[in-house]
């Protein structure tokens, strides 16, 4: 029962986020998730903030504070080996305290530059093809890849990462699951406990058949909350995350953060965003919703706080929550 913190750098300004992720290891937290992202999902009070040099301002700032992303996206913008080259060099200068989070991506962070956004099949191919890109690199050696998407010639990195990286996907279906599965020491995913019996079983049935124990796998969450006590405040500072409520919104080929605003405010009430978001008065509240991630087989669950005072949240989270889990753990060990 592993909880982290999660950064959201399309949320608070780098400095801010620096502060946080401070008092998070302060606080208890051993992990830290963050976004990867070119545009946010909303266009007001927002940030574009580069996750890979938030990373290594944030890590130089902390001791032993592990770091993941979630997720970089190898469609376009970000060639595998580029990815592969950064993520050696971050552990390079701070061993075993980073991680590769990858997914299909979305629009937003794509179309911007100048590409078209493809389908979902051909995203996901993309995604299974630029991990097997990004592994054959981390060993090393040089590395021929002829591949439908991703062509590497005689590609080497000669700054490799010390120990094996710890890679994960993020997965909202079946079909990103089973890659996961396959590929992948882990998967990350937003769904809430009751919603992610299939993607499990689609992602154990494919590490068995690729010879792993998913036992020994990762299953990592995101659970969104926000926490003051006043409550109007709590729900307030979630409207930021609106847009991600809108139907199929990943698969979405809107790239423009103002469009993305505008349809959200047409078609995600308050309710449906009061469903999706834990709104709180009381941070012993976290407790129970933690617990039912673990019961459905979450190894990992990080805390994305949307509150309208972050360092609030961390510190009280560290005093109240932390501390329950982690006696639950000794308990049971």
């Amino acid at each position: 029962m592993r909880i982290g913190y999660w950064a959201a750098q399309e949320q608070h300004s780098m400095p801010l986020l620096l502060d946080s992720v401070v008092e998070a290891e302060r606080a208890g937290f051993q992990t830290t998730g963050t976004s990867d992202h070119f545009h946010p999902w909303w266009h007001d009070n927002a940030y574009g903030n580069f996750t890979w040099v938030w990373i290594a301002a944030a890590a130089e700032r902390t001791k032993k504070m592990h770091f993941m992303t979630g997720v970089t996206a190898p469609i376009y913008r970000y060639h595998p080996a580029i990815i592969a080259q950064a993520f050696a060099s971050l552990d390079a200068l701070y061993p075993g305290r980073v991680a590769l989070g990858v997914g299909s991506g979305e629009a937003m962070n794509e179309v911007p530059l100048g590409f078209d956004w493809p389908r979902t099949g051909e995203r996901l191919a993309r995604t299974e093809e630029a991990i097997e890109v990004v592994e054959k690199l981390w060993t090393g050696e040089f590395v021929d890849f002829a591949g439908k998407y991703y062509n590497i010639r005689n590609a080497k990195l000669y700054t490799p990462p010390g120990v094996k990286l710890p890679l994960y996907m993020a997965t909202s279906g079946e079909d990103s699951a089973a890659i996961a599965g396959r590929h992948c020491d882990g998967m990350i995913t937003f769904l809430s406990p009751d919603k992610v019996g299939k993607i499990f079983s689609a992602f154990d049935r494919a590490a068995q058949e690729s010879g792993k124990d998913p036992s020994k796998l990762a299953k990592v969450a995101e659970y969104k909350v926000s926490f003051s006590e006043d409550y109007d405040r709590a729900f307030e500072s979630t409207k930021f995350w609106r847009a991600t409520e809108i139907d199929n919104v990943f698969s979405s080929t809107i790239s423009d953060p103002r469009e993305l605003q505008q349809k959200a405010l047409q078609e995600v009430p308050d309710e449906k965003l009061k469903e999706s978001i834990q709104i709180t008065t009381s941070i012993e509240d976290c407790i129970k919703p933690i617990e039912e991630y673990f019961k459905a087989g979450f190894t990992r669950v990080y805390a994305h706080s949307t509150s309208p005072d972050e360092i609030k949240f961390i510190k009280e989270f560290g005093k109240k929550v932390l501390p329950y889990f982690a006696a639950a753990k000794a308990a049971t060990a």
